[in-house]
């Protein structure tokens, strides 16, 4: 059985239909949607490094989180889906992912996780949530078509370290976000790589 029948999205993507519902009656854009996300990591960002509140910190990452499924479906239920607005959903998600992660490294410059500072776990998380994406998207645009697959897709990462953050755990959250990243990368690219070795050989 794939692991990825046990993603997130599954779960919340009803939820997250009965709350669009409103929003394509009062005409909001799915773009909005994608910015909003965006304005909610800077406030996360700036709660943790000023504020030093990891608790509303976490409950602003889960926010995040849902606005990143909202706007799919903002888009989908007001028929706006369109390649511009993929692409802005694209960067705009990454460049959230960047704000929430960098926060964390901002706010704790001081402190050591298993031996490590907490900014070289930044730095192997972000990178680990970056290659999750890119291998998806590199494998998409080789023709792989079962892209979906790994437990550790971006809701599963921001739900970790969101609940990490309101237990108190925030740096744990950042470890097992950062392992979680960089194992479902590698699992991708294992993937991704024998779905384009079989195409190969059934083409020659």
């Amino acid at each position: 059985m794939s692991p990825s029948r046990f993603r997130l999205r599954r779960v919340f993507r009803r939820p997250i239909s009965l709350v669009a519902r409103p929003l394509v009656k009062a005409g909001v854009r799915p773009d909005t949607v994608s910015y909003l996300s965006l304005l909610a990591a800077v406030i996360a960002w700036l709660t943790l490094l000023i504020l030093h509140l990891p608790v509303e910190y976490g409950i602003l990452v889960f926010i995040v989180g849902i606005l990143d499924g909202l706007d799919g479906a903002v888009a989908r239920g007001s028929g706006r889906v369109s390649r511009s607005g993929a692409l802005t959903d694209s960067v705009v998600d990454k460049v959230a992912e960047v704000v929430l992660l960098v926060a964390i490294g901002t706010a704790y410059p001081d402190d050591v996780v298993l031996g490590l500072p907490v900014s070289i776990w930044v730095i192997l998380c972000v990178s680990g949530w970056l290659l999750t994406s890119y291998t998806r998207s590199r494998a998409e645009a080789l023709g792989v078509t079962d892209l979906d697959v790994g437990l550790g897709g971006r809701s599963e990462r921001l739900l970790i370290l969101a609940v990490f953050s309101m237990l108190g755990c925030l740096l744990w959250g950042l470890v097992v976000s950062t392992f979680l990243g960089l194992l479902t990368a590698g699992y991708r690219f294992s993937h991704y790589k024998g779905e384009l070795g079989i195409a190969d050989r059934t083409v020659s």
